[in-house]
Order: C-alpha cells, then structure tokens, then sequence
C-alpha cells in the first residue's frame, strides 16, 4: 500500500485512510510485530523502500499504540503514547539508567580506580567534566539500542549539564526508542541486527504445531478409549457385563465423554493453563485459546506467518476494526472467534467500515 500507484485501489484506501488520521477520525495503533515485519532489514538498495514503508506508518499511526502482547496481560491497553515496545524497556532506557551506565562505562575506560569512578559518578564532578570539552558526552561508548543520535544531537549533554529537563529528556528518548524511522535506522543501518520478530514467529509456529499434534494424539485416545467402553456395554450373550459393572463402566463412559468435551473448551484450557491469562489479560487469553482450537478444527497445517497474525489478533478487544492476512481472517470469522464482527475481510473494505 505505502508504494500504491496514484489512481490505484489500494492508493485510494491509503489516501482515504491518511486524510481519516489527519483529520483525527481514525485511530491507527502501531504495534511490536506490525513495525518489524514492515520493516525488515534489507540491502542497501532497498533502504529508502525501507524508510517509505516506516513514514507512511508514522503519518498513519503517529501517536497511536498497541502495547507490547505481553504487556496486555499487565492492564495496558490502546494508547496514544506512542508505546509499542515492551514496557520493561522504558524502565531499562530511563535517562538516569543510562547516565549511571555512561559514567561507569567512562569510567572504566579512563582506567579510573574504584574510588575515582565513585567520584567521577557524582553529577557536578560529571558536568564538569563534560563542559571542559564540548566533544564529551557526544557518543556513547556502547551500542545503545536508542541509538546515537540522542548523544550525537547533543541532547544526552543537555540533560547531563542540566539545559533540559529529565522529562524533556525521556521523551526524546522515547522517540528514539518507538519512532519507526529511528528504529529502521537504529536496528538495520547503525548495527546491522536481524529482525527480532524472526525467531520468535518460528519458535511460536513450531510451538503451535506441537501443541495441536499433542491436542489431536489427546482426542484420537480419547476417542479410542469411548469406543472400548461402548463396546463393552453393548456386548451381550457370554460378554454382557453385570448391572455393578455397567454402573461402573457408564460412569466411566460419562467422565470420558466429559473429559473430551474440556480437551476441546477454549475457556477449559484458559483457565486450566493460566500463563495464558497471565501474560495476555483474560479477553485476549482467550482468543489464543480459540484460534489454538479453530487450527485444531479446520485442520490446516501451521504456517510461519500464521504466529505473527496470532499476536496480531490479540488486539481484537481493544479495536473497533480490525485487518488481517485474509486466509487467517477468514479462519477466525468462520469459528466466530471473539469480537470477530470487528475483522474487516479486505483492504477495499476498510473506508466502508471506517465511515
């Protein structure tokens, strides 16, 4: 969509779209896997196919977040301050943090002894420092995952020697930290890192596949075990069973049939499994555990790409609409997963639904 040619279908829905955002009719929310999968590293001939793709989600979304999946199990939900990235982070990443992290560092490259490193942390010894040379506190002496520029634009001197405020401070950091821009240029052009979505999807998909063989050996036994119980009760002549040991054995038959029943409850494996209430909140717990049974149903083999659109569907409670690969969309309404009546099938009909 972001390289739609003028006049184009899909040209129509980004410009529609762009106008809705400008004009604050929409809110489009920037997420962890959305970002990454965009963006992607790439060759240098397709940086600028890269940096595209990263502006048109800053113009879309600008503000606008999902929290972190994980973070959904902590409370946080739909914002428009920017967060995407995992909540820990911002606390790891607070402008204080990374003073104490730089003066240490420093420190230790300085060959400074224990003492000295003490002295050199406190904050007057440190500014002073820092204003004999107007080169210092201008890069910083590892690779920070904010990226230099937050030291190079000398904005990381200006909270040290006090001309900006630590809240002026964190919030540009922040936007070194969330911006898809910055993270394009940071993540893929500074240092070069693999896209961090990649193992974590395949490991997801792998995981997938194994709890649905596990879920499907569950039932095959179950079932092999319901046939063995109704044989034997409708056996007659020498291998009827005696009235104590039908009882028995249709007691048996019931708490099988029950079992089976649990094997195949999305709300069961929920709160029987509560990591998944834990760690994405009890709306969004549960939709995993639905998509986890309509795989399980329809019987279609997991793809790689099927983990992302997992991750992305936990966001179903906190959006009005919602679009998504159309072959995983259309596996979600089929099933009547919840809040399904919020899925937008496709592209086209996203300025229909939006109005």
């Amino acid at each position: 969509m972001y390289c739609a040619l003028p006049g184009s279908p899909a040209a129509t829905v980004r410009d529609f779209l762009k106008r809705m955002a400008a004009l604050g009719k929409i809110q489009i929310g920037l997420s962890y896997h959305v970002v990454f999968e965009l963006l992607q590293k790439a060759a240098p001939q397709y940086r600028e196919d890269r940096l595209a793709r990263a502006r048109l989600l800053v113009e879309l979304c600008g503000k606008n977040a999902f929290p972190y999946p994980t973070d959904l199990g902590q409370g946080y939900e739909f914002s428009t301050e920017g967060v995407w990235i995992p909540r820990i982070e911002l606390q790891d990443f607070e402008v204080e943090n990374i003073v104490d992290h730089y003066t240490d560092t420093v420190g230790r490259q300085l060959n400074l002894s224990r003492q000295q490193r003490r002295a050199f942390s406190k904050r007057q010894n440190l500014v002073n420092w820092a204003k004999a040379d107007r080169r210092r506190l201008r890069e910083f002496p590892w690779s920070a995952p904010f990226g230099p520029k937050f030291a190079e634009n000398g904005e990381f001197r200006q909270y040290v020697i006090g001309e900006i405020t630590r809240a002026e401070a964190n919030k540009k950091l922040r936007c070194y930290l969330t911006d898809p821009v910055h993270i394009y240029n940071t993540w893929f052009d500074y240092y070069a890192m693999d896209n961090p979505i990649v193992d974590r999807r395949d490991q997801m998909a792998s995981k997938l596949t194994l709890m649905l063989s596990e879920l499907k050996g569950m039932l095959d036994g179950q079932a092999a075990l319901r046939a063995e119980i109704r044989s034997a009760l409708t056996a007659t002549g020498d291998s009827a069973l005696g009235a104590p040991a039908r009882e028995k054995l249709t007691t048996l038959e019931r708490e099988v049939k029950t079992f089976g029943s649990e094997l195949k409850s999305p709300q069961e494996l929920t709160q029987n499994a509560p990591p998944w209430k834990e760690l994405f909140g009890k709306d969004s717990g549960l939709i995993a555990a639905q998509i986890f049974y309509a795989f399980h149903k329809e019987g279609r083999d997991i793809k790689n790409s099927d983990a992302i659109d997992l991750i992305h569907a936990m966001y179903l409670p906190y959006a009005d609409l919602w679009r998504g690969d159309k072959a995983f969309s259309t596996l979600l309404i089929n099933n009547r997963v919840d809040f399904c009546t919020r899925i937008v099938p496709s592209l086209m009909e996203l300025p229909g639904e939006s109005m």
